[in-house]
């Protein structure tokens, strides 16, 4: 059973989260349809209008799942991480088209992605819905907790599993940081194979009726992730979080927020406070096995 906070406002992108959850849906979960009411925002009665009609379409292709809906108080972004918490994923809309608008208006997902406990799930304002596999992207900081998720999510969907690893040598250096030369390629490389051969088991031993493969790719997370997720006509992309603030996200580069803006594919972003299963601590040794034959 799984619970799901949808957040809805008057936009595209929010609509279809419904679209989303109307298809992830299994008998059991709950559904708890939100939206928040900042100061001198629309009236209650639109707001109230528009969630009744999301719980009657759930409903009646759900009659089987427990629906509610709620209005609450803002700021959007606090407020939606608040309630998300009570429940196991938080789904909310992205704008791409209109990436200025969203902008101005504080740019909501990367924030609530930013601070979020909970799992949450972005879909982009022109999803369409494909029947093509899970992908997760794989690597020895935030793999542990999205490999869990991932896994749990395409057995409960009955797809396919990717595991994707990107890998590239690094060239340029900071003061005080190790310098890596393209001869050091073979190690690199070596490396994205341990942890997603390991990856790879462990996720069969925990869910060994699951279909999965992998897929080694030279290239930043992000454009791998992408590239697979065109060529697989993937149903969701999954990843670890390792960033704590927007802003840092912003200034240090981040993978869920390059996806977000640049993919057609809905995005989930899994917190590290998400604690990974026996099977993904798999994973966290082989990348440590891996770092240590790097430095011998």
């Amino acid at each position: 059973m799984t619970g799901y906070t949808v957040a809805i406002d008057d936009t595209p992108a929010a609509w279809k989260t419904v679209e989303w959850v109307d298809g992830a849906l299994r008998p059991g979960d709950r559904v708890r349809l939100l939206t928040v009411s900042e100061f001198y925002g629309e009236t209650y009665t639109r707001s109230e209008g528009r969630l009744d009609a999301a719980e009657r379409r759930l409903a009646e292709s759900h009659p089987d799942v427990v629906i509610a809906h709620d209005i609450v108080g803002g700021p959007t972004a606090d407020r939606l991480v608040l309630d998300g918490s009570r429940d196991d994923v938080l789904v909310i809309g992205s704008q791409q088209v209109h990436r200025f608008t969203a902008t101005l208006a504080g740019r909501v997902a990367e924030r609530v992605v930013a601070h979020s406990t909970r799992p949450v799930l972005v879909v982009p304002e022109n999803w369409e819905r494909t029947e093509g596999p899970v992908l997760v992207g794989v690597d020895s900081v935030t793999a542990a907790a999205a490999l869990g998720f991932a896994a749990d999510l395409a057995g409960r969907s009955g797809r396919d599993l990717v595991l994707v690893r990107a890998w590239r040598p690094i060239y340029d250096s900071l003061p005080y940081s190790g310098v890596y030369l393209d001869e050091d390629r073979d190690l690199w490389e070596h490396e994205g194979r341990l942890e997603l051969d390991a990856a790879i088991r462990a996720i069969g031993k925990a869910h060994p009726d699951l279909h999965v493969r992998g897929a080694r790719r030279e290239g930043s997370i992000a454009d791998s992730l992408l590239h697979e997720a065109a060529a697989e006509h993937a149903a969701l992309i999954v990843v670890g979080r390792r960033h704590h603030s927007a802003l840092s996200a912003f200034l240090g580069g981040s993978v869920s927020e390059e996806i977000m803006h640049r993919g057609h594919t809905p995005l989930c972003v899994v917190p590290p406070t998400a604690v990974p299963d026996a099977a993904t601590r798999v994973i966290e040794n082989a990348a440590t096995a891996a770092r240590v034959s790097r430095t011998e």
